[in-house]
């Protein structure tokens, strides 16, 4: 059941999700741009993977976004989505960037190995929790915008 309470626990925590992924990709990107700027300082070092690095930053900003746009779009229409929606729309958009930090930051071993043991596993709880609170997001909102237009004629 949706009620019409746009300052629920519900958007408050998707405010605050967005806030953190923004802050994350924000402070990735200082360390990028120190490690830019001095290649033999003492952060560059701790790069093992500076594309991974890159790729957590890119993806911490784009969450970010997407947790912010839902957090206008369920205010826009007064709607309190459900705690389970919310919780996966912020543990995928928390998780999915961070894989690629941890492999940005974990030194390689001399022997490659394509892909780490922990990966497949958060890979497919974190993009399958994403998937369904991303697409349950816009559901919600596209629904809720319908129904505003309808009324309106």
């Amino acid at each position: 059941m949706i009620t019409q309470n746009p300052k629920s626990t519900a958007n408050l925590i998707l405010l605050s999700f967005g806030g953190l992924c923004l802050l994350i990709a924000l402070a990735i990107a200082w360390v990028l741009g120190v490690t830019l700027f001095f290649p033999d300082g003492a952060f560059a070092g701790q790069l093992a993977e500076r594309d991974d690095v890159i790729r957590a930053h890119v993806d911490y900003l784009m969450m970010a976004q997407f947790l912010l746009i839902f957090f206008l779009g369920f205010s826009q229409y007064a709607i309190n989505p459900p705690l389970w929606l919310v919780a996966a729309c912020c543990f995928g958009a928390f998780f999915n960037p961070l894989a690629f930090l941890i492999r940005g930051l974990t030194p390689k071993a001399v022997e490659m190995v394509p892909v780490e043991p922990h990966f497949p596993l958060q890979a497919m709880l974190s993009f399958s929790l994403t998937t369904i609170g991303f697409l349950g997001a816009i559901v919600l909102i596209a629904r809720a915008a319908w129904m505003a237009h309808l009324s309106k004629n």
